[in-house]
């Protein structure tokens, strides 16, 4: 069984997104959607109550807060997915099936994200393969799902990773790959990435630039060579 985390602070993001998972999972239960709120609650409608809110901590911080969400979802569940709030599932039984894939391929795949746009990656776009394509680096973590058993093996997200956001993804998938994992995009599972703008990404430049001299000092190599 998987959950899907969502951080989020934008009630005009969030109402969207969690409408979309259940336009297209229908069967999916309210509490397996796990918001970590930043802000959402306070303007959430009624209809959005059902699910499992829990409070992120401030100053925000993405690593910090998607691993208690993470924390979350595998109280229940053998896999999550974790979903930017600017994410929009388009693919009907899209997140069934990419949990399907993963778990056909078990376990090979440490981390396996769906196919999106407006992504770094561009190797993340949607393409026409009926099976799961390897990536040989880094997923961006735009619809990532992530296994109760690579947490527990690779650990949680960095949380120094803290200069609002960026690198804690590459980071994260070498540090999977490290453990002998694979990484994977199945593109069976869509979700868009270019309607809605997202509510905790600032100066991405200048955090992206910090976050990756994090890395180096950390790794010893220049982010992107890893």
């Amino acid at each position: 069984m998987f959950s899907v985390v969502i951080l989020s602070k934008d009630i005009h993001n969030l109402v969207p997104c969690v409408r979309a998972i259940l336009a297209n999972e229908p069967e999916m239960e309210d509490q397996r959607i796990v918001v970590v709120d930043d802000g959402a609650y306070t303007d959430a409608p009624r209809s959005l109550h059902g699910h499992t809110w829990v409070p992120g901590k401030k100053p925000f911080i993405f690593a910090r807060n998607a691993n208690i969400g993470l924390r979350k979802a595998y109280e229940s569940s053998d896999a999550a997915i974790l979903l930017n709030d600017d994410a929009v599932l388009r693919t009907h039984g899209g997140f069934t099936s990419l949990y399907g894939a993963w778990k056909a391929c078990l376990p090979q795949y440490g981390l396996l994200s769906a196919a999106t746009n407006r992504v770094g990656n561009t190797n993340q776009y949607s393409q026409d393969a009926k099976v799961i394509r390897p990536e040989s680096r880094m997923l961006c973590f735009i619809c990532c799902l992530i296994p109760r058993a690579v947490f527990q093996k690779a650990g949680p997200l960095d949380e120094r990773y803290c200069l609002d956001y960026g690198v804690e993804d590459g980071d994260y998938s070498f540090r999977v790959r490290r453990e002998g994992y694979g990484l994977g995009i199945w593109d069976q599972c869509f979700v868009d990435h270019s309607s809605l703008k997202s509510s905790y990404r600032g100066d991405g430049n200048a955090s992206f630039a910090q976050n990756a001299a994090l890395f180096a000092a950390k790794w010893g190599m220049p982010y992107g060579t890893e």
